[in-house]
């Protein structure tokens, strides 16, 4: 699966979630071009943020989806969502960096 572009990828990759009792994944290069999607599957909340062909997230099952403190879109790369944890807060930040065969100018400006 190279992306949740195709018919069915988020259905199969949340069950798979649900599998292996997952309740936070972070996915990229989802490839929904144009919209921004928030919506419950099953037992999960998919998060998604779409810019440009990229897009990064995060899949949040129902366990955790109430510790929620924020999800922000970084830019057309990255993402970020806080969660409350039991001592401290976190963070948790998507990113898909660029490949090799991308320009060094986006690939410094990614780094940066």
């Amino acid at each position: 699966m190279l992306s949740l572009y195709r018919s069915g990828s988020l259905q199969n990759l949340i069950e798979v979630t649900q599998d292996y009792k997952i309740d936070l994944l972070a996915v990229q290069e989802v490839k929904w071009l144009g919209r921004s999607v928030t919506e419950r599957i099953a037992k999960y909340t998919v998060v998604v943020i779409i810019n440009n062909v990229f897009g990064t997230g995060f899949i949040v099952s129902k366990h955790i989806i109430s510790r929620v403190i924020d999800f922000k879109p970084i830019d057309r790369r990255m993402c970020m969502l806080r969660i409350i944890g039991k001592f401290k807060n976190c963070r948790f930040i998507c990113a898909c960096a660029p490949t090799e065969e991308k320009s060094e100018r986006e690939k410094d400006k990614f780094y940066e």
